[in-house]
């Protein structure tokens, strides 16, 4: 074989892999969660939960059935939920809101529906409560609830984008006491 043609098939063949390299999907494709979206007042199923958000409003002050109370700028989510499958293992134990790039969990201080078990086709309804930073109730952002904890690739998701300036705003909010079948 003629060099000039090892050289052509070798710088060939570099182009071709340099290509395959550009066009197959990174990680952030291929370990992506599959979301659900979800809209107020619709039911919203994933793989192991199934959920309604009924209401998302912003308080200055929050309370919960057991006489805890917040002042700050908190966002207040009332969801109905149960498992889909099997009452074993499923709870909401993740509840993120995103605003800005930045990420928030469901606070643990309340009496709220965070990390609660949840039964089989059972509805238990509630609430999850956000503690928001300042300045930040005009801004885009993003509710994901999943059964599993921390990392969600790989695995359903549930998820609300809303505007936070398109909310009702109110003074004071008790949270939807937690209700209905888990363990």
């Amino acid at each position: 074989m003629k060099p000039w043609v090892v050289w052509a098939v070798g710088v060939t063949l570099l182009v071709v892999a340099w290509g395959v390299t550009k066009v197959t999907p990174g990680a952030e494709l291929t370990e992506a969660s599959f979301v659900t979206p979800a809209t107020i007042g619709e039911r919203a199923l994933g793989s192991e939960l199934a959920l309604t958000i009924d209401e998302v409003v912003i308080a200055s002050t929050v309370s919960d059935s057991r006489g805890w109370t917040a002042e700050g700028q908190w966002l207040i989510v009332d969801l109905q939920m149960s498992a889909q499958t099997t009452e074993e293992v499923t709870s909401l134990s993740t509840a993120i809101l995103t605003v800005d790039g930045k990420m928030y969990q469901a606070s643990e201080r309340p009496q709220s529906l965070f990390l609660e078990s949840l039964g089989a086709d059972i509805v238990t309804t509630g609430s999850v409560a956000f503690e928001l930073p300042a300045g930040a109730d005009s801004q885009a952002a993003t509710l994901r609830f999943a059964p599993k904890a921390g990392d969600v690739r790989l695995d359903s998701v549930i998820e609300l984008s809303f505007d936070l300036g398109d909310l009702s705003h109110e003074r004071s909010r008790e949270l939807r006491p937690t209700v209905g079948g888990g363990l």
